[in-house]
């Protein structure tokens, strides 16, 4: 996919560097979204690209100006949600690097995945966007991308703890079961290591 001077193709291990980066940015402008994802290591992202790029229903792809690769993202088809029997391509990472922003990047990227979209038969293109990036959310709206759901991430011990002190039944259950099943986990691990 082609717009004047970006160029979209399928990413490379070559373009790791430029996409941990940008992934880096990305945690950056979130703020609150590096509290609720776990790390990502330079091996775990190289074993997830070569996992998307070996996908047929996934895609990862760069747009690049000139040598540069100025944006990212990662296309995947699935149903528009769990119950749903209408394809979706999602959005994923869509990202434009600073001093590439408002060349055509972004656009450019989103008709790769329109044209993805085409490809796998998909009716519907989505994308999930931080509440408070003002821009972002204007850049969608503009192409005709309407607010759907708001998605909420929570860690499973928190989860656990806010349920227990709720009073919740079953959650104090469970978690008292989960530490049963560890302690026999450990137990039988050591025994295995005698």
């Amino acid at each position: 996919m082609t717009r004047p001077g970006v160029v979209v193709r399928d990413a490379c291990p070559d373009d790791l560097p430029a996409v941990l980066q940008m992934w880096r940015e990305l945690r950056d402008i979130g703020g609150r979204l590096e509290r609720a994802t776990p790390p990502v290591t330079t091996d775990g992202a190289l074993d997830r690209l070569l996992a998307v790029t070996s996908d047929p229903h996934s895609k990862a792809i760069v747009a690049t100006i000139g040598d540069d690769v100025a944006g990212m993202a990662v296309l995947t088809s699935a149903q528009y949600a769990p119950l749903f029997d209408q394809a979706a391509v999602h959005v994923h990472y869509l990202h434009v690097r600073d001093g590439w922003r408002r060349r055509g990047v972004g656009k450019a990227l989103l008709a790769s995945a329109a044209c993805f979209a085409e490809e796998v038969g998909a009716e519907h293109v989505m994308t999930s966007v931080l509440p408070q990036l003002r821009d972002t959310n204007r850049f969608y709206a503009q192409l005709g991308f309407s607010p759907v759901v708001i998605r909420r991430s929570v860690p499973v011990t928190l989860l656990r703890r806010r349920l227990v002190a709720q009073g919740v039944a079953g959650a104090a259950d469970h978690l008292l079961v989960r530490r049963r099943t560890l302690r026999r986990v450990r137990a039988a691990m050591s025994r295995a290591g005698d």
